[in-house]
């Protein structure tokens, strides 16, 4: 629990030290990188060096995917905004939803692709949106996780200011590494 407190700590930290805005995109990926070695490598990895060195490395390009996906996201959101307020049909609503729900499997998997692959700037959306169509009972599981956590953290928020990043990355990384493995293991096989 140390552990995982210390490198919640640290995702604040390196947040606040970005600036906010410009931080915790990287910081994000920093942490899921941390995360991802527990599982991948070992849990007694040096928790700070392997942090402050996805930070540094991948700061830009955290940025800008992260950015990317944040924009998306205001999009979408503007255009269901419009759709329930101006257009008010079923058909264009329900498409939106559709796409909103495929963007948000996307982002599931966005930060734990990201740490695992080098992969062409684009191609981590693909990535991230092919790992969560391939494993549904993994992104069926990270999913029901977010809820249980909702209403965790709900009635316990003294952890979230505690450990809340780092809880909340856990389980999306350990089900992402999972998809990961086992969809490695099927292009061998």
């Amino acid at each position: 629990m140390s552990k995982v407190m210390y490198l919640h700590f640290l995702w604040v930290l390196f947040t606040l030290l970005g600036l906010g805005i410009f931080g915790i995109l990287p910081a994000t990926a920093a942490l899921f990188s941390v995360i991802h070695k527990w599982f991948d490598e070992d849990f007694d990895i040096p928790i700070f060096k392997n942090f402050y060195s996805v930070y540094k490395t991948q700061f830009i390009k955290s940025n800008r995917l992260g950015f990317i996906l944040i924009g998306l996201g205001i999009f979408l959101y503007v255009d269901i905004n419009i759709s329930q307020k101006y257009i008010e049909s079923f058909y264009v609503h329900l498409f939106l939803i559709m796409i909103i729900f495929l963007y948000f499997l996307t982002v599931l998997y966005f930060f734990p692709v990201f740490v695992r692959y080098e992969l062409k700037f684009f191609l981590y959306f693909k990535q991230s949106f092919y790992v969560a169509l391939a494993r549904p009972l993994e992104t069926i599981a990270m999913i029901i996780c977010l809820f249980l956590l909702f209403y965790l953290l709900r009635f316990l928020p003294i952890l979230l200011f505690f450990a809340g990043s780092s809880i909340i990355a856990y389980p999306l990384a350990w089900f992402a590494f999972r998809a990961c493995v086992q969809i490695e293991e099927k292009r061998l096989t």
